[in-house]
């Protein structure tokens, strides 16, 4: 078994905002985490700092689940915003 401090291995990054990241790392000790990174710039220097918090992924299993749910928030986010395109063309139209 695994002793000491866990040790991260980044897989994946994405920019969620202007400041802040989503990071995806393999964990020493097993499975993944899913953390988000705060770039703190000063002049040309940036700093990178993880928040508290971090969700905890079991397995590759689990992380097809985060994937999934992901694609799906997409969907229905796609599908409200051509719902709400379709009412602003149809009440401009009058």
């Amino acid at each position: 078994m695994y002793r000491g401090k866990p040790q991260y291995k980044e897989i994946a990054r994405a920019p969620v905002s202007d400041r802040r990241n989503l990071v995806i790392s393999k964990c020493s000790t097993g499975g993944y985490t899913i953390a988000q990174q705060c770039v703190l710039k000063e002049g040309e220097k940036e700093t990178y700092m993880f928040y508290k918090g971090a969700i905890s992924v079991k397995d590759l299993e689990h992380l097809y689940g985060v994937r999934d749910a992901i694609n799906i928030a997409i969907k229905k986010v796609e599908e409200q915003l051509e719902e709400d395109k379709a009412w602003d063309d149809a009440i401009s139209d009058r």
